[in-house]
């Protein structure tokens, strides 16, 4: 629970937060591409390595010259292949850059600037507590 209404201590607390806590922080927008009925009540999801997501805001939502690709392109989606619950950030399938010596390089997506598209249900647990009643 906050306590405090101070930008700094809200930072500070969010910094030195416990690892658990800092997991659940790693959430995003469920847009599903063919809706499902069973997760009718849910919003976000915590994410999770192999679900799928489509990047909404920055260069690899629209293309741009950190990634080489073209103005107005399409949205990067492709599974989660890693998370960074420390920095609260996703490595995604096919967030690649090039570096000097042209090198692929991954890159990281913070977690606010994707949807997830695509759940990966191979989780029985996770799925019956998302597909629970919530009245």
């Amino acid at each position: 629970m906050v306590k405090s209404s101070k930008p700094g201590k809200q930072r500070k607390a969010q910094y030195n937060a416990p690892i658990h806590v800092k997991r659940k922080r790693v959430r995003a927008r469920l847009q599903l591409d063919k809706p499902d009925t069973r997760l009718a009540g849910v919003r976000t999801v915590t994410i999770r390595v192999g679900d799928t997501v489509r990047v909404i805001r920055g260069d690899l939502a629209h293309g741009g010259k950190r990634v080489g690709g073209k103005r107005k392109g399409d949205p990067t989606t492709g599974k989660v292949l890693n998370i960074n619950s420390d920095a609260g950030r996703i490595f995604v399938e096919g967030a690649t850059a090039t570096t000097s010596d042209n090198k692929e390089e991954a890159l990281s997506v913070h977690a606010s600037n994707v949807v997830v598209v695509k759940l990966d249900e191979t989780d029985k647990l996770r799925m019956q507590s998302l597909t629970a009643d919530r009245s």
